[in-house]
């Protein structure tokens, strides 16, 4: 007999011993009952529960061993009648029943085309030579030389033309490894932006380094230093320090050690260092080349600067100024922007003046006004009204007398004015 047959066999006696018995109306009358309780007793059965007994024997079955219905001993022999109902019921129970997940496990077949597509795969991509490519390769960065490190803060920045910056690209490396000085004599017709353009440097270096005021009175015959590389010269103050100048300046420590030929960072008050590449302050620019100072009033001049006959006295005074003329109500326009330091009057001189104070030491001072716009302290910007022309004071008529100094000293406001 094959193992399937006994199996079977198994299965199909187990079912036979838990048959429930059909129950007859003659036996429970026999235990007391009427036939009526019998009867009721049969139709209140609900198929459900039957039902539930069956899984409840199925559930059992699967869970005794394959080893114990392989090897257990046929408690009978099976008739072909009930081998064929024994295999009914095991086709029955073996049919597969949900329990809300399932997994499908790949046959040995499967698994090993899978694992010949990963063979394949990596011997296709010659897993071991997997490595990035040279061009990749990361090589140590070469330190950048000290000369090369300068040449990028002394090379010109001149703002005039893009010819004069495309000709400015072609300055030596060797010229810039120590700051030095040269001299040249002004010719006719030059001018500093021309002199910048034939040395290569801006005119920031040209006007700084030989301390110009006024770029329209360069004169020929005048010697001027100009510097071997870009950048101004920078006196050192009380409390200053190297870093604090570098950072000032916005030129790198090194820089300025490389440029002035310096072993340590040790300076001395009043020391002269020259910064390469640094520049002028702009507003200091401006003044230098006279590009700075409006006009307060339209340009109507009746007395000039220098040496004139005193209107009241008639004797030979230097006059310090310049007289507009303006008639009484004429607005006055700050003539750069500024703080105004002073508004008072003077009864037996200028009469109603204001003095504003400006960058870089300037001063600027109108006087005879018939109106104030403006009080000490406030911030004034170029062009702004601060007051109106008059005729207050020692004067012979409405006019504006305006006055420039730098640092202390009267100087002519033509040198400046636009």
């Amino acid at each position: 007999m094959s193992i399937n047959q006994y199996m079977m066999g198994d299965i199909l006696e187990k079912q036979q011993v838990r048959r429930r018995s059909k129950p007859s109306f003659s036996n429970s009358s026999r235990g007391g009952g009427s036939f009526d309780d019998g009867f009721f007793q049969q139709i209140r059965q609900k198929p459900e529960q039957v039902k539930s007994r069956r899984k409840s024997g199925a559930r059992q079955e699967r869970s005794s061993s394959w080893l114990k219905r392989l090897f257990a001993a046929p408690a009978r022999s099976r008739t072909p009648e009930s081998n064929f109902r024994g295999e009914r019921e095991t086709r029955r129970e073996r049919r597969p029943r949900s329990s809300g997940f399932s997994f499908v496990v790949p046959s040995p077949m499967t698994l090993a085309v899978i694992a010949g597509t990963l063979v394949v795969s990596l011997v296709a991509l010659n897993w071991e030579g997997l490595t990035a490519p040279d061009s990749l390769a990361l090589e140590p960065v070469p330190a950048e030389s000290p000369d090369r490190n300068l040449a990028s803060y002394v090379m010109p920045l001149i703002h005039e033309t893009s010819e004069i910056s495309a000709q400015a690209e072609d300055v030596s490396l060797d010229l810039t490894e120590t700051f030095a000085w040269s001299s040249y004599q002004v010719q006719r017709g030059d001018s500093v932006s021309r002199i910048a353009q034939r040395f290569k440097v801006s005119m920031d270096a040209i006007i700084a380094s030989n301390n110009i005021t006024n770029a329209r009175r360069l004169r020929a015959g005048d010697v001027l230093r100009i510097p071997n590389m870009d950048g101004i010269p920078y006196t050192v103050k009380k409390g200053d320090n190297l870093s604090k100048i570098s950072v000032s300046m916005k030129v790198p420590f090194e820089v300025i050690l490389d440029a002035n030929d310096m072993s340590n960072d040790v300076i001395d008050v009043g020391q002269t260092l020259f910064i390469p590449g640094a520049r002028m302050a702009p507003e200091a620019l401006k003044l230098s080349l006279g590009e700075a100072f409006l006009s307060p009033v339209r340009k109507i001049i009746t007395s000039n600067y220098g040496w004139r006959a005193d209107p009241f006295t008639g004797q030979q005074r230097f006059h310090s100024a310049l007289d507009f003329r303006g008639s009484i109500g004429t607005p006055i326009k700050a003539s750069m922007g500024g703080t105004v330091s002073l508004v008072a009057n003077s009864p037996r001189g200028l009469g109603n003046y204001i003095i504003i104070n400006h960058a870089n030491g300037y001063r600027t001072v109108y006087a005879h006004l018939s109106a104030f716009s403006v009080k000490q302290g406030d911030r004034v910007n170029q062009g702004d009204k601060i007051g109106e022309v008059g005729n207050t004071g020692l004067s012979t008529g409405p006019h504006l007398h305006f006055q420039i100094y730098k640092d202390g000293r009267a100087i002519n406001p033509l040198d400046l004015l636009q």
